[in-house]
C-alpha cells in the first residue's frame, strides 16, 4: 500500500543516481562558475569531514545525513548557493553509501564533479 510496507530502496536508488547528475547540471547551467567551483570545493571538504567524524555503518551515515540536513537548511536561509549545492551533494553521497553498490553511479558522478575542480583548491 503506497510503499508503506514494501521495500522502497529501488526507488531511492533510482532517485539518488538521477539526482546527483541533475544537481550538478543545474549548478553548471544556473550558477556562476565561481559558485560552481566553490560548491565542488565545499563538497569535497565536507565529504572528507563527514567520513572522518561519522562511522561508516548505517547509523553513523544517518547521523551524518541529519547533520547535513541541518546545514542545508541553514544555507537555504542564508541563500548561499554554493553551500546549498554542496550540502545537497553530501547528503546524496551519504545516502548512496547506505544503498551500497547499486548507487555507485551517484557516487561516481559526485566524485567526478569534485575531481574536476580539485585543481582550484591548489591554486588558492
Amino acid at each position: 500500500m503506497f510503499g508503506l510496507f514494501g521495500d522502497r530502496s529501488k526507488g531511492e536508488i533510482r532517485r539518488l543516481n538521477k539526482d546527483a547528475g541533475e544537481i550538478i547540471e543545474y549548478a553548471h547551467q544556473c550558477l556562476r562558475m565561481e559558485t560552481v567551483r566553490d560548491a565542488a570545493l565545499i563538497t569535497a571538504e565536507h565529504l572528507a569531514r563527514a567520513h572522518k567524524i561519522f562511522e561508516p555503518e548505517v547509523i553513523g551515515l544517518k547521523r551524518g545525513i541529519d547533520e547535513y540536513k541541518r546545514l542545508h537548511a541553514e544555507a537555504r536561509r542564508k541563500r548561499d548557493d554554493a553551500a546549498l549545492t554542496a550540502f545537497t551533494l553530501v547528503q546524496i553521497y551519504l545516502r548512496a553509501e547506505i544503498q551500497g553498490e547499486a548507487c555507485q553511479p551517484a557516487r561516481d558522478t559526485i566524485d567526478r564533479f569534485m575531481a574536476d575542480w580539485e585543481h582550484a583548491n591548489k591554486e588558492e
